[in-house]
């Protein structure tokens, strides 16, 4: 369309001077509009006008040449320049050779500029002068701060313009300030609710900024108007999930429409939340149900895979859990996580030294890879795991790469060592080496939880009058950490009336201490002091309502007195979602139906537990106390005989309850 120019409608010539070439100067003073124009400005008129059919047309070299020629007939027109320079930087856009593009950026820059220079107030002006600068600032750092400059400026004049705040809480976060992006984006917001790209950009900016209980109300407000939203819905049950609210998680879930529930990526994600609330079942379901919609070749497999592996370790079905998380951890060898509960299952199904093969291959691998964190973490795993199997030597051995062997030669750091040395003091006391285990002590210096071992050991040993002086000294030391040890080694030999003046005089100095508080309530409970524990662990849940061995002891001592066993049920029940695979928690809440006389449910959930911890006496005391309770004898005797066979400190009530069985006596009293 070569002769376009020409048929430039006379109307749109005669309406642009004024609007445009006059009107979008400097400020004029007030008074009617002009009502004739010179030839030079007719002139620029037509050739602005030009520029912009030029421009809209296509053609963009001779809308350019317009441009500049308008510029010569009005220089003192910031529409003209801006208008320019937007073109300009719509031309920097379309190229795709690095050099045309920066030169077109540097010729739009410059052109903005003048217009500000001639309308320093004007924001468009401003409004364009952030867009290019902006754009140019990836050639030229420096070009940063003009462009946030002139957008703070448009936000302080107009802060209802949504694209210079949500351009500028960008940059913000570009530049690692997330604070002020939130600043920006929240007073945005607030002027302009429902603002769905801000309330996005806020949202990040306030999980940058460490600020995730507010990011968690932005996302309820968003959910507010937008209940269909599936990202921020997501988003929110993340961050509820990373604080360990899961029931809340659920609840979100579960809320949303009808659509959003039916979406794979939230079936999946509440099979999670349910098995992180301890329902089992429900959890199982919903894998099974999004498993069987997906088919075999479902993206979400290897996740609800291991979710149904979670699940069946809870439930105590090892077998079944290794035949779905062997498999993830082969796929996913760098997987450490998945590898020390595939390694732990293992070992409740009984193939301890497939556990230890597994723990001590993945050790040697991560070494070769100089994943030095990952390697101490698992050699630690498979320590322990020689350790609660009573394998004194193959702990000993295991334990030499963390340098706790005998004449280790190699560098350590220092906490590194010292837990490397009290696990070996733990070894050599479990096969009767009392004085190798004090003098593998000795090589770890003064830390508190040295001395309390060594002090352990001593007792341990006969020496108990110089165990008694160096727990007293750690106790009265005046250090916390200090203090803790010396109650937490009393403790594990059992003085727990020993424990309680250190325990007490550390909680008064440190009252928000929930470890000395648990500690304390133990100490109260194990000394036949029960409201005075009841009274501690209640504090320690004020303090930390999740605080699941609080949560546990406290239901527990409850159940076994007959107490307020509604609420133990609650206290327990808590205890065991928070952490569904503790075979103890399992027992606790079994116990409490049993206390209720809800004896099915109790027998269920406490041949979980069993699976869980086989090797626990009071567990197997309690599953035959529920056996005869349904009258189901010859399934108690078996679980009675099983608690013998463990040799617990419960073995004289356990024979009694046997032979009163057997002579079809009265069943357990409760």
């Amino acid at each position: 369309m070569k002769g376009f120019s020409a048929a430039i409608p006379i109307a749109l010539l005669s309406c642009l001077p004024s609007q445009i070439l006059l009107a979008a100067q400097a400020p004029q003073p007030a008074g009617p509009p002009p009502q004739s124009l010179s030839e030079p400005q007719a002139t620029a008129a037509y050739q602005f006008a030009l520029a912009k059919l030029l421009s809209v047309e296509g053609s963009l070299p001779e809308a350019l040449t317009a441009y500049e020629e308008a510029e010569r007939l009005a220089p003192d027109s910031p529409y003209v320049r801006l208008e320019h320079g937007q073109l300009l930087a719509r031309l920097a856009q379309y190229s795709r050779a690095p050099g045309v593009r920066e030169e077109y950026l540097q010729r739009a820059a410059a052109t903005l500029g003048k217009a500000r220079e001639i309308a320093p107030a004007n924001l468009d002006v401003l409004r364009a002068v952030g867009e290019v600068y902006l754009d140019l600032s990836a050639q030229d750092p420096a070009a940063l701060a003009t462009a946030q400059e002139a957008l703070e400026t448009v936000r302080q004049r107009d802060p209802e313009d949504p694209q210079a705040a949500l351009t500028l809480g960008q940059i913000y976060m570009d530049q690692r300030q997330p604070e002020k992006a939130a600043e920006v984006l929240r007073d945005l917001v607030t002027r302009l609710p429902q603002q769905r790209m801000a309330y996005a950009l806020l949202v990040e900016a306030l999980l940058r900024a460490d600020k995730s209980a507010e990011a968690e109300k932005v996302l309820g407000d968003i959910l507010g108007f937008d209940p269909g939203s599936l990202e921020a819905r997501l988003t929110l049950v993340e961050l509820q999930s990373q604080r360990g609210d899961h029931r809340t998680a659920v609840d979100t879930l579960r809320g949303a429409p009808e659509p959003v529930r039916e979406e794979a990526r939230v079936r999946r994600q509440l099979a999670w939340e349910l098995y992180r609330t301890g329902e089992l079942k429900s959890a199982l379901e919903t894998a099974d149900a999004l498993l069987a919609a997906q088919g075999e070749a479902g993206a979400d497999r290897p996740f609800l895979s291991l979710v149904k592996g979670l699940v069946f370790t809870a439930e105590g079905r090892h077998r079944e859990a290794l035949e779905l998380l062997d498999p993830l951890r082969q796929v996913q060898p760098d997987n450490i996580p998945l590898a020390l509960t595939v390694a732990r299952v293992m070992q409740r199904d009984g193939r301890r030294a497939d556990a230890a093969k597994l723990l001590f291959e993945l050790a040697e691998r991560l070494a070769r890879e100089g994943k030095a964190e990952d390697e101490r973490d698992v050699r630690v795993e498979l320590v322990q795991a020689y350790l609660d199997a009573k394998e004194w030597e193959q702990a000993e051995k295991a334990l030499a790469p963390l340098g706790a062997g005998q004449g280790a030669g190699q560098t350590v750091a220092e906490p590194l060592r010292n837990q490397a040395l009290l696990l070996r003091a733990e070894a050599l006391v479990g096969a009767g080496r009392h004085a190798e285990a004090l003098a593998a002590l000795d090589q770890g210096g003064a830390s508190p939880a040295i001395q309390s071992r060594r002090a352990e050991v001593l007792f341990r040993s006969g020496d108990e009058r110089e165990g008694r002086r160096l727990l007293a000294a750690l106790g009265e030391s005046g250090e916390p950490q200090a203090a803790l040890s010396a109650a937490q080694a009393w403790q594990r030999l059992d003085h727990y009336q020993d424990s309680i003046p250190v325990l007490e005089r550390l909680v008064a100095k440190q009252k928000d201490s929930v470890a000395a508080g648990f500690l304390l309530g133990v100490a109260y409970e194990r000394t036949e002091q029960r409201p005075r524990a009841v009274a501690e662990f209640r504090r320690v849940l004020e303090l930390d309502p999740d605080f699941h061995a609080a949560l546990n002891y406290l239901g527990y001592t409850y159940a076994e007195s007959g107490e307020n066993l509604e609420e133990a049920l609650s206290l327990v029940g808590r205890a065991v979602a928070l952490e569904p695979d503790n075979g103890s928690y399992v027992d606790s809440l079994g116990w409490t139906y049993y206390r209720l006389g809800r004896h099915e449910q109790a027998r269920d959930i406490l041949e979980r537990a069993v699976r869980l911890e086989p090797a626990d006496a009071t567990l197997q005391e309690h599953l035959g106390d529920v056996y005869v309770a349904l009258g189901q004898k010859e399934r108690a005797r078996e679980a009675y005989r099983r608690a013998l066979e463990l040799a617990d400190d419960n073995a004289e009530q356990v024979q009694r309850k046997l032979e009163r069985l057997q002579d079809d006596g009265p069943r357990p009293r409760m």
